[in-house]
């Protein structure tokens, strides 16, 4: 019976390899695999931080791989925080493994970025550190990352999401049908999460966890809100895509009204009739 390869394998050959290779100066390992709160369970990946005198040895070649596991898929992509790179690759049993690959002497500027602290605050675990240039990141506390925002910072968002309203609408009358969807389903529901994470937290208290990007949605956002987003996507289909970003609308000014109220801001009411009246109008030409 074949042996099930497992992370602590890859692991193991990982730090074998990266004590013989002088390019290799410090890795850690970051993400669930290091977390005490919402740790890894059977879906999980493995988060490797590699901090490399010379990263390109490692991003642009894949020599060094072979020498872990038999990779079956390889790639190059940004890093989800901060500005790096890293190289995806899956493994056998679909072992799944991200090697964020950094200069070792940018390590000051990764330190001090906030999304890469957040993301530490949660857990880290050294694996090799030749220079001893780790130490802190060890233990480093929770980060609040949470700034009220000013009103012309709110303002600026919530017309944001109005004008690309339109500019979907528009899209959908001229027949671009896949633009118009991206932009329902993509750029304004980004702006509709994030007004749904400032409610949250301006409801529940700063220190309320509503994580990084869309992750753990479903456990922290409110049923409500939840129940809601089953009718804010859409099918590639023109009608589909006129009722979600009919119903994203709805559920942005709900909440958007709630996040002004409470922070006292003045709601921009003309700016939200002025969108809505003029998709109207387009949806109804639409239809003649």
């Amino acid at each position: 019976m074949r042996k099930e390869h497992t992370y602590t394998d890859i692991i193991k050959k990982f730090i074998l390899y990266g004590e013989s290779d002088e390019n290799i100066r410090a890795v850690l390992i970051v993400g669930s695999r290091a977390r005490q709160d919402k740790p890894a369970d059977k879906w999980s990946d493995l988060d490797l931080v590699i901090f490399a005198n010379n990263p390109d040895q490692l991003l642009l070649n894949t020599d060094w791989i072979e020498r872990i596991d038999r990779p079956y898929i390889t790639f190059l992509e940004q890093t989800a925080v901060g500005e790096g790179k890293e190289r995806r690759v899956l493994f056998e049993d679909g072992l799944d493994v991200d090697f964020a690959v950094l200069p070792s002497k940018s390590i000051n500027k990764f330190i001090n970025t906030s999304e890469v602290q957040e993301v530490l605050s949660r857990g880290n675990r050294v694996l090799i550190d030749k220079d001893d240039i780790t130490r802190n990141l060890i233990n480093k506390t929770p980060v609040n990352n949470f700034i009220k925002p000013t009103y012309d910072d709110l303002i600026n968002d919530i017309n944001d999401f109005w004008y690309h309203a339109v500019w979907a609408a528009k899209k959908l009358c001229r027949g671009e049908i896949l633009i118009a969807k991206s932009v329902c389903d993509g750029y304004m529901k980004q702006l509709l999460i994030k007004m749904i994470k400032l409610q949250s937290k301006i409801k529940n208290g700063v220190q309320f966890d509503t994580w990084h990007g869309y992750r753990f949605f479903e456990e922290w956002a409110n049923p409500y809100v939840i129940d809601k987003f089953k009718n804010v996507f859409s099918y590639y289909d023109e009608q589909d895509i006129w009722s979600a970003l009919k119903n994203t609308m709805i559920l942005y000014r709900e909440i958007s009204v709630d996040v002004s109220t409470l922070l006292k801001y003045k709601y921009p009411h003309e700016a939200d009739r002025f969108a809505s009246d003029f998709i109207e109008k387009l949806q109804v030409e639409r239809k003649m």
